[in-house]
């Protein structure tokens, strides 16, 4: 009886382990091609969706980028124009408008340059001396232009005026004065200038010197230098 026990248990677990093992060795029943087909579709559809949402913000990103850039153009070349409209004015030469032909004009085309040397001042006490003018300046000049100097070194006398000076017609004069102060000093002191003198008809020049006479080194001259 004990023995029968053992062999129906021992057949029991023989079936039993015969089921498992058929159990375990059944295969996975495979996947369905129509399920696989709907899987990529909606991987596809997936995919290309993103690939679209990429695109559109590229492509706005590159819209806004060539915004920025094409406003940075205006400005540079904004920029540009201002500067170069500055140097154009800065370069520009001022152009001064001159009627084609004035009296003035005609005045200095008529301006002749000579050296004619007329002789000195005399040397105070209100002493005159009168130079007359060569025929290197002709009559028909309407105005001389005169030059005069006085230098003095060591010499005694004081301050002095020294007049340059025409007639003209009716008893008048037309002049100018040099003024020099004499000194006793080591030194030498200076004094020039030039001007316009109407033509004298008596084509003299006076030349006076007003002041206690110069008693040592100095010197004076008068010249034209110019006629128109």
């Amino acid at each position: 009886m004990k023995l029968l026990r053992i062999w129906v248990w021992s057949a029991l677990g023989g079936m039993l382990a015969a089921g498992c093992a058929t159990l375990e060795s059944e295969p996975t029943p495979p996947v369905g091609q129509a399920v696989l087909e709907a899987r990529l579709t909606a991987l596809d559809t997936r995919l290309a969706a993103l690939e679209r949402q990429v695109v559109e913000q590229r492509r706005e990103q590159w819209l806004a980028l060539d915004q920025s850039l094409a406003e940075v153009g205006r400005d540079i070349q904004g920029t540009r124009n201002s500067v170069a409209a500055l140097r154009r004015k800065v370069e520009k030469p001022v152009v001064v408008a001159r009627p084609a032909s004035t009296a003035g004009d005609a005045v200095w085309k008529a301006y002749r340059s000579v050296d004619v040397p007329l002789g000195g001042f005399p040397e105070g006490d209100g002493k005159q001396v009168m130079h007359p003018i060569p025929v290197t300046v002709p009559d028909s000049a309407r105005e001389i232009l005169v030059y005069a100097q006085v230098a003095t070194g060591y010499v005694e006398g004081g301050p002095h005026r020294f007049r340059v000076a025409v007639a003209l017609d009716g008893g008048r004069e037309v002049s100018f004065y040099l003024y020099a102060t004499a000194q006793s000093q080591g030194g030498w002191s200076y004094n020039s200038d030039n001007i316009w003198l109407p033509m004298p008809r008596n084509r003299q020049l006076l030349l006076q010197a007003e002041g206690k006479p110069f008693f040592g080194e100095w010197n004076s001259e008068t010249r034209i230098i110019g006629y128109r």
